[in-house]
């Protein structure tokens, strides 16, 4: 009991709080925008005959954006998505990250860098 009382007294969990609960909002926003570039996407391919480059561009970054929301407010990173930081590139790529904690002997060193995350990365 005395846990629950720190943490509901700690100003750090209401920050936190607000920031999912903002959070949360946006992804809502970007699931309607994944919609409407779906939508676009079909149209593009129709009269195309192939997908609109940009598009798929932006329908990337948005997608590792909804990522990056989903893995902040399940508190999988401690990292706050745009604006806290930069917006992810239409060229970047997925990365797979090392589990957090595990028993297994796999590191981080496993795990292949790409051109996207390398900048990213302290």
């Amino acid at each position: 009991m005395n846990q629950v009382l720190t943490t509901l007294g700690s100003a750090d969990f209401w920050i936190r709080l607000v920031y999912i609960l903002l959070f949360a909002v946006a992804w809502q926003v970007t699931e309607l925008l994944l919609v409407a570039l779906v939508i676009l996407q079909i149209a593009a391919r129709i009269l195309a005959g192939k997908p609109d480059e940009r598009l798929a561009g932006f329908g990337n970054s948005l997608s590792q954006y909804a990522w990056q929301i989903g893995r902040f407010v399940t508190g999988a990173s401690e990292e706050k998505p745009w604006p806290f930081m930069e917006w992810p590139e239409a060229n970047a790529q997925w990365r797979r990250e090392a589990p957090i904690a595990s028993s297994d002997s796999s590191t981080s060193a496993d795990v292949p860098p790409t051109e996207a995350t390398e900048s990213r990365q302290p």
